[in-house]
């Protein structure tokens, strides 16, 4: 019985290869055939990572919609 639990989720095609590219690069290099969990583990846990969620935080999103209800409420 395995220790992770799968979770899907799904991702944009484009960060799907370049994941895909970089498992590729790491078992020429190493000869280690690692997981897509476990990269993305280590790009959560990257330093880099908090400033790239900083930034995408960051991004002010000046559409601005207010509803109003105009249906009168007897109390």
């Amino acid at each position: 019985m395995a220790s992770k639990i799968r979770i899907p989720m799904q991702v944009s095609p484009a960060f799907e290869i370049r994941i895909k590219n970089l498992q590729k690069q790491i078992m020429k290099k190493d000869g280690k055939v690692v997981s897509l969990r476990d990269l993305t583990e280590k790009i959560a846990k990257a330093t880099n990572f908090d400033d790239l969620e900083k930034s995408i935080l960051s991004v002010s999103n000046q559409d601005l919609t207010i509803n109003f209800d105009r249906r009168k409420r007897k109390c």
